[in-house]
């Protein structure tokens, strides 16, 4: 009986797994993370030489998703000799990952919403 239990148990695990059944705060990393490499994307010298891995490093801090590459990470980007080097970036967004509130690369502020 144990083991039948233990069965269903796990085959209704993997059920939940196979569903896609994440929790809500994976899926704003998720979010925050791809939109992220589309804001750095676009804020780009020339897009379609930019190289952007996803991230190293997804958390929360102060009530935001923070999504970030440090040099070394596989991000690079076109300088304005057109070598492709290589960078660092950060997004700071809204906790459900949509909203962004700022861009950083290189350490440099890139994007800000004009409220602020």
């Amino acid at each position: 009986m144990a083991l039948a239990t233990a069965t269903i148990l796990l085959a209704s695990g993997m059920l939940v797994v196979s569903c896609g059944g994440i929790s809500p705060e994976q899926r704003a990393f998720r979010e925050a993370s791809k939109n992220c490499q589309q804001w750095i994307k676009e804020s780009v010298k020339n897009p379609s030489s930019a190289k952007i891995p996803d991230p190293t490093s997804v958390g929360q801090a102060n009530g935001q998703i923070v999504v970030q590459w440090t040099h070394g990470d596989g991000l690079t980007l076109m300088n304005g000799f057109g070598a492709n080097i290589d960078a660092n970036a950060r997004c700071t967004m809204s906790l459900d990952g949509h909203f962004l509130k700022e861009l950083m690369i290189n350490d440099e502020v890139i994007r800000r919403p004009a409220s602020e």
